[in-house]
């Protein structure tokens, strides 16, 4: 279900939950070259969504990413210094639409399908 809420809340280690905008070249690799960093920095990705942005060629990476300000501020400044990297947004404190997607493999005879349905 889909909402409007604020993702600035604390994780179970009391680290701020940040969620990042990353415009980047719409090139192979690149996604490939920013997991890398998270990896060698030994940085946690909680959630990743990828897709096309407004501009033609520009694809726009949204993730969540645990950790205080100041840790914030040394993945972005990091994450400029990949060429294919555009433009690099903390957007934990301005108000966006969250949704989650949960996809069930669903075992049914014929007797339970028609309830299993009514409950989906």
């Amino acid at each position: 279900q889909a909402g409007i809420f604020n993702t600035s809340y604390f994780n179970y280690n009391s680290k701020m939950k940040h969620t990042l905008s990353v415009l980047v070249e719409n090139e192979s690799g690149v996604l490939t070259r920013i997991a890398g960093l998270f990896a060698r920095r030994g940085f946690n990705i909680e959630s990743l969504s990828v897709g096309p942005a407004e501009q033609k060629n520009i694809s726009r990476i949204t993730m969540v990413v645990p950790g205080d300000d100041k840790t914030i501020e040394q993945l972005t400044k990091q994450l400029y210094k990949l060429i294919n990297v555009r433009k690099v947004q903390d957007i934990t404190t301005l108000p966006n639409v969250g949704r989650e997607l949960m996809l069930l493999k669903v075992r049914f005879t014929e007797e339970t399908r028609t309830e299993i349905m009514d409950i989906a």
